[in-house]
């Protein structure tokens, strides 16, 4: 019996290495410790769930220990980078939903909406436009990278037509409510970086670009971008790539203006600043603006070129993290800009009860408008 098992081992050594491989790679998987968070993919990871007989009888323990599993398995850095690598040298267009665009652009395959969602949001927001008939509002629809960029986009490939779907959010809103389409400003800009290429967010430029179109719609005196000191920060790798880990990718630069303020609340604590600079060190940099996403911010402004003799003017913004680098800008529309994130916030009239606002921004980028699962507090 001894001689047949060697001399299968000798005939088949692959087995052996094969199974030595496993047998290695399972103690250091055990032996490996679990992270929080993947710096790579600029996301956190899944921790080992609690073991509950409920849990266990109706199936989420496995589901929530397999994406566990998924989320920790030793050298998963490497692994995804390997996939990545080996999928460009095979000449394919995308990988994990992430499209390869020209010129280094990234674009997320966005190539069907959750109607459910999109329709509960939409009756969600026309809800709150009716719920405040005495404010004025502002409805802004921002247009995903790909949707501007189609020249960029791989031919015959179909998308969400959101300009057709931003068109139809704006029809038929109350007299109380103004649309402020960036569509046209941001076509016209397409040749010039508005969109990060590694990033689902739009760049600092494109953002001002929207203030400044929301400016000249009110008649007011837009930042004289110019005259504003800013800074560049390199070496900027955003969630497509993070998805993708595409070989070969260009890293972006974010642009920061240093706007003066007189004071910066963030969650009710005194912030130095707009802008977290110790983020713009670690790869997650457009965490940096605004010290990333939080519940209620508040900027004090001395900015202000169009300022009201004997009047404190208000803005209120209600944003996703597409307002985090358009926000700073309003300080040179506004006296005081509150600034607002639902996913913080238990509901909307807390924010609409704190004061008189001359103006409401609502605005969202368009894949985020259709999918958020916050929205439903407009309502409350």
């Amino acid at each position: 019996m001894l001689k047949k098992t060697l001399r299968a081992l000798r005939e088949y050594p692959w087995v052996i290495l094969f199974a030595l491989f496993i047998l290695s790679y399972t103690v250091l998987d055990m032996s490996f410790t679990n992270k929080s968070y993947s710096e790579l993919e600029n996301r956190p990871l899944k921790t080992r769930p609690k073991m509950s007989f409920s849990a266990l009888m109706s199936g989420d323990y496995d589901e929530k220990f397999d994406a566990y599993i998924n989320d920790q398995f030793f050298g998963r850095d490497g692994w995804i980078t390997l996939k990545s690598r080996t999928e460009s040298a095979l000449l394919k267009t995308e990988n994990n939903e992430i499209v390869y665009g020209k010129d280094g652009y990234l674009f997320k395959k966005y190539d069907r909406i959750d109607g459910e969602k999109y329709q509960a949001n939409e009756r969600y927001i026309r809800e709150f436009f009716e719920k405040y008939p005495q404010q004025e509002i502002t409805f802004c629809v921002v247009p995903n990278s790909y949707e501007i960029l189609k020249d960029k986009l791989p031919a015959g490939l179909s998308l969400v037509d959101e300009a057709a779907e931003i068109e139809r959010l704006y029809a038929g809103l109350p007299d109380n409510v103004t649309a402020q389409n960036v569509y046209p400003t941001l076509w016209e800009h397409r040749d010039d970086y508005i969109y990060y290429r590694t990033d689902h967010h739009w760049t600092t430029y494109g953002a001002y670009l929207a203030v400044c179109a929301y400016a000249g719609e009110r008649g007011m005196i837009p930042p004289p971008l110019e005259a504003i000191d800013s800074q560049k920060v390199p070496n900027f790798y955003g969630t497509y790539f993070s998805k993708a880990k595409k070989a070969g990718a260009k890293a972006d630069v974010i642009t920061y203006y240093e706007v003066p303020v007189r004071s910066v609340t963030v969650a009710d604590e005194e912030r130095d600043g707009l802008y977290d600079l110790q983020k713009f060190e670690t790869r997650d940099k457009y965490a940096a603006f605004l010290w990333g996403n939080n519940n209620r911010t508040v900027i004090e402004s001395d900015q202000n070129l169009n300022k009201v003799e004997g009047k404190k003017t208000r803005v209120l913004l209600i944003k996703d993290s597409y307002g985090n680098c358009f926000a700073p800008f309003l300080c040179y529309l506004y006296d005081e800009v509150v600034i607002a994130d639902l996913r913080y916030l238990p509901k909307a009239s807390d924010l609409m009860e704190d004061g008189q606002y001359d103006d409401v921004l609502l605005m969202y980028n368009f894949e985020s408008l259709a999918s958020d699962g916050y929205l439903a507090k407009l309502r409350y």
